[in-house]
């Protein structure tokens, strides 16, 4: 139940909530928990109230009363759309929009408890913010758009065209994932080619829970999920989309202080600071700059030993080397030296994939050293061997292995060189010679077996 005061409105939905007039004209999802038709109501009621303050509001509480004061929801048009996103399995979604508001429908469910849900956003939550839940085809999108802004009284008002930005999201594959906890209890992340997923599972229920943010409220709203993730792991969403989220700056934020954030939250691009439209908050000197830039490095190249997530390193060290440090690969190494076994397995496949591809070699076999522990980091180093004929530190462990007193070592790596015959080379699919590459000989220290050892050792490093 909501009731007006002279001062904005007062709810009681099991405790009292008290609204300034710019509260709900800044506030995402204002009067959550009302239905639909009482906020629209209340939204529309509230204009002369704002009118009163109009000198003392925000700009963004100025285009809110803008947006209220101009749509007239009678005038929209009744729209449903059926369509379906696709995991593994295919979902089901349909969507209405009529005159009290957006209702999202989860047939399948893919993001609800039970079949059929459905879920209410608010006219300007959508103008302002975008989709609450997938709408992953753009003409449909810019369908609704194009429906609420025909139910303008004045079409070029401020607000009619400060609606979120409409465009194709990537195609192809999911973008970058992450995952913190273990087998017991873990909270995850997953971009999919429509909007972000969020979730947590435990060895006791399995899914906890599993969310949704679309990209347009990634970008939109510096108050939600970008404001809960790491730098890394948002920088890594943004540079999938190809686009920047908009910032949270402080309250009384000075200009020095604003540039900072831009400078190092664009991770020292300052071109990127101007394409995503914010140059005219952006006033730094070179000295500024440079000092700002040795701050980075310094946070950028201590997070390599903090952060555990591929995609999230491969955005820190991309950063570092873009700006100006020369031995990005040493930092990593360096990193790999403290870090846990599935941070040191992360910080190997970037150097292997996009830095140093030797050096990348060296710290993945490094993590023989917790074989003891766990079988499976040996059977993940030498399954990763399978695909790196061409390194010359991979071939000089084969090598080392087949010499060796290990015989587990021993085997795999003649397992490797079976791998790279199947791959296609000729001289590893010489069953004879694979044959005689036998323990048994081995640790006999047959002649034959020597001879044997020599050819394959010649075989590998040529």
């Amino acid at each position: 139940m909501i009731q007006f005061t002279e001062n904005g409105i007062r709810q009681e939905l099991g405790t009292t909530k008290k609204w300034s007039v710019a509260e709900l004209l800044e506030a995402y999802e204002p009067l959550s928990g009302e239905p639909l038709a009482v906020r629209n109501e209340a939204m529309k009621a509230l204009i002369p109230l704002a009118e009163e303050l109009y000198g003392e509001l925000s700009e963004t509480a100025l285009l809110r009363y803008d947006f209220w004061k101009q749509l007239l929801p009678r005038r929209i048009a009744e729209q449903k759309f059926m369509y379906t996103t696709k995991v593994t399995n295919t979902y089901e979604w349909e969507l209405t929009i009529n005159p009290e508001g957006l209702f999202y429908k989860d047939v399948s469910p893919e993001y609800s408890q039970v079949p059929g849900k459905v879920h209410e956003q608010l006219f300007s939550d959508f103008w302002f913010f975008g989709p609450l839940l997938p709408i992953p085809d753009l003409q449909v999108r810019k369908q609704l758009v194009a429906n609420i802004r025909n139910a303008f009284a004045q079409v070029g008002s401020p607000a009619s065209y400060k609606h979120f930005e409409l465009f194709e999201y990537p195609m192809g594959l999911d973008g970058p994932s992450w995952e913190e906890g273990d087998h017991n209890a873990m909270d995850f992340g997953i971009v999919r080619i429509y909007g972000i997923e969020m979730g947590a599972t435990n060895w006791r229920e399995g899914l906890v829970y599993l969310s949704y943010t679309s990209f347009e409220q990634f970008l939109t709203r510096p108050d939600g999920l970008g404001a809960k993730l790491s730098p890394g792991f948002k920088a890594a969403i943004e540079n999938y989309l190809g686009r920047r989220a908009k910032r949270q700056q402080a309250p009384g934020a000075s200009d020095n202080e604003i540039s900072k954030q831009l400078f190092m939250e664009s991770g020292g691009n300052v071109h990127n600071i101007g394409r995503d439209g914010f140059m005219e908050e952006y006033k730094a000197t070179a000295a500024e700059e440079a000092a700002w830039r040795a701050e980075l490095i310094e946070k950028y190249t201590q997070r390599l030993g903090e952060e555990d997530n591929e995609t999230v390193l491969a955005s820190l060290a991309e950063t570092l080397a873009y700006n100006g440090v020369k031995n990005v690969s040493e930092r990593c190494c360096e990193a790999a030296k403290t870090a846990t076994p599935k941070a040191q397995q992360a910080i190997a496949e970037l150097l292997i994939k996009k830095f140093d591809a030797e050096k990348g070699a060296e710290v993945l076999i490094d993590l023989l050293k917790y074989e003891a522990e766990e079988s499976y980091w040996r059977n993940y180093v030498f399954n990763r061997l399978f695909r790196m004929r061409d390194n010359v530190t991979v071939q000089h462990f084969v090598v080392q292995c087949l010499r060796g007193d290990n015989e587990i070592h021993f085997k795999k790596a003649v397992d490797v060189l079976a791998f790279w015959g199947m791959q296609g080379e000729k001289a590893f699919q010489d069953v004879t010679l694979l044959r005689a590459l036998n323990w048994e000989d081995a640790s006999a220290a047959n002649s034959a077996f020597n001879e044997t050892l020599d050819k394959a050792i010649q075989l590998i490093k040529n």
